[in-house]
């Protein structure tokens, strides 16, 4: 059996002891040495063009969203820089020999922002309330395999029976079937704990009242302008060096370059073409971090409407007649690398052998014409939908521009982000723009939950894409103990969803954001599951401002 956290403290004057110099440690290898970090100020940055869709954790399927709410709840366990799970509410673990039962001791002293102390029965609750019908969450999957999850999901069993209380602070979850990555998920929004108080007070208005036990307290919501969080003095790691902080929604790029540039920003992206331009610039070059994201870029096809369903020729002919190498250079200013296939370089399993679709003109018109729109006729007329942004609206130029070239007509509609993720997944789309960021560094994250044909709709599955043998093959790969078997049937799988081409495969994310001088403790914890400008899995409790930026 495999134990998460050895070893324990036993005395009070011991543990105030090591608490102390494992502070002064990590700052001196955090910060320099001789560096300690300063309590106070306010913390302002920028969500990017639109409002959270929602910070009930149960509903949370973005990174806007998830920047905020990794502030405002807990769940079991966490990430660490280099991805690696560790404790959080759970202080140690102990894994079954058949990979099937996980015993957690969570921590005895943790509290919700009201004040209740946490015990191993709000988890129950949390968990079943996610799987509840009622609830109608998107992100059922993270804990669909606990045993008899899917029972009580179907309305015919009042428990999940997965779900073992074996003390105040101690609870039991039984799998099904074995899952290597199950420790990842619940490190998931959509596991986090929240108070049944309060979410019965709220009901569906939760979103807008959330509470949790995390680092920092929920203050105000105004929408479309900003969301601003409050330390949590009690937080059971400790309280934040910050006082507050200020999530700031600004629409245009350019207008948060120039707040960032006016100091009324702490961090934000870079705008659309200034890349090159920030890396050459002599003080704003000092204040750059640039990094891979286990990530990746796409338009995908509706695979439940005409002319995609059933035409793999067609998706093909898309695939080839746009260039990714230009959109990677040209629009992107050379700061991603174009996608071959759906797993990212760093992420297991990624498969550098793949070719996907290099840029081929004679070959899309051949397809085309093979798929019985020779020139684009018959082809009905077709929408490209992305979300407001102008990198995404160039890039949705683009792709209508190389389409053109094949006599195709694409019209382009753009929309604001809560209203688009909705119609999306409604599956009220032909095209559209969608990307996708690492919840937790595994291929079952990338190929099952978003072409798995029972992830299909909000799940993630939103291209509605379908494969018996795809799902064999997924199902087989989720199940397995052994690392390279499961890399040997994940590769399998995506060789074989790439040639379905049930997206067109952009290029892979990367990380560039600006950080302002005074800034303590962000770059250092900046991983490859974040993306800017959000940073959704830094630990804001552990940055601070050396001087107030305002």
């Amino acid at each position: 059996m495999l134990e998460g956290v050895p070893g324990r403290v036993c005395s009070t004057m011991g543990r105030w002891i090591l608490f102390t110099a494992g502070l002064i440690l990590w700052a001196s290898l955090l910060f320099g040495e001789g560096i300690l970090p300063r309590r106070g100020g306010t913390y302002h940055y920028t969500l990017g063009p639109s409002d959270p869709p929602s910070l009930d954790p149960v509903h949370i399927t973005d990174t806007v969203s998830h920047a905020v709410a990794s502030e405002l709840y807990d769940g079991l366990v966490s990430f660490d820089r280099d991805l690696k799970v560790q404790p959080a509410i759970a202080r140690r673990w102990i894994v079954s020999g058949d990979g099937r039962t996980y015993t957690f001791d969570l921590r005895p002293k943790v509290r919700f922002h009201n004040g209740r102390s946490v015990t191993a029965e709000d988890f129950r609750y949390s968990f079943e309330r996610l799987l509840h019908p009622e609830t109608q969450s998107e992100r059922t999957w993270i804990l669909e395999k606990l045993q008899g999850a899917r029972e009580f999901m179907a309305g015919k069993a009042r428990r999940v029976t997965g779900i073992e209380i074996l003390g105040p602070h101690k609870l039991q979850l039984t799998l099904e079937r074995p899952f290597a990555p199950f420790l990842a998920l619940l490190a998931y929004p959509a596991a986090s704990v929240v108070p049944r108080e309060e979410t019965a007070r709220w009901g569906r208005q939760f979103s807008t009242h959330p509470m949790g036990t995390g680092p920092f307290r929920f203050r105000e919501w105004r929408h479309d302008d900003r969301v601003v969080l409050d330390a949590n003095p009690d937080y059971f790691q400790g309280a934040p060096y910050l006082d507050r902080i200020v999530f700031r929604v600004i629409p245009d790029e350019m207008t948060r370059f120039q707040e960032f540039k006016a100091g009324n920003l702490e961090h934000t992206d870079i705008p659309t073409g200034l890349f090159q331009i920030v890396r050459n610039d002599p003080v704003l070059s000092r204040m750059l971090f640039s990094g891979p994201s286990l990530g990746i870029n796409a338009i995908q096809f509706n695979l439940e409407r005409p002319p995609f369903r059933g035409n793999p020729k067609l998706r093909q002919a898309f695939n080839y007649i746009v260039d990714k190498e230009a959109v990677a250079a040209v629009i992107l200013e050379k700061r991603v690398v174009p996608a071959r296939s759906i797993l990212p370089p760093g992420m297991v399993g990624h498969n550098r052998d793949l070719q996907g679709y290099p840029y081929n003109k004679a070959h899309a018109r051949r397809l085309l014409a093979e798929a019985g729109h020779e020139k684009g006729q018959g082809l009905p007329p077709l929408t490209l939908h992305y979300n407001t942004g102008l990198v995404n609206r160039k890039i949705a130029e683009f792709v209508q521009g190389m389409l053109r070239e094949i006599e195709v007509t694409v019209e382009l509609r753009e929309m604001d982000w809560p209203a688009y993720l909705n119609l999306v997944d409604r599956g009220d789309v032909q095209l559209f723009r969608l990307g996708w960021l690492a919840d937790y560094p595994d291929p079952e994250n990338f190929l099952t939950v978003l072409f798995h044909s029972r992830n299909t709709g909000s799940k993630g599955n939103l291209s509605r894409y379908a494969n018996p043998r795809v799902d064999a093959l997924l199902d087989r790969a989720d199940g397995g103990l052994d690392p390279a078997e499961r890399t040997r049937l994940y590769r399998e799988a995506e060789k074989i969803i790439v040639e379905d081409a049930p997206w067109i495969f952009l290029h892979y994310y990367s990380t560039d954001v600006l950080i302002q001088p005074r800034v303590k403790g962000l770059r250092e914890q900046i991983s490859a599951m974040d993306s800017s400008p959000t940073l959704g899995n830094v630990q804001m409790r552990m940055v601070w401002l050396e001087k107030e930026g305002r």
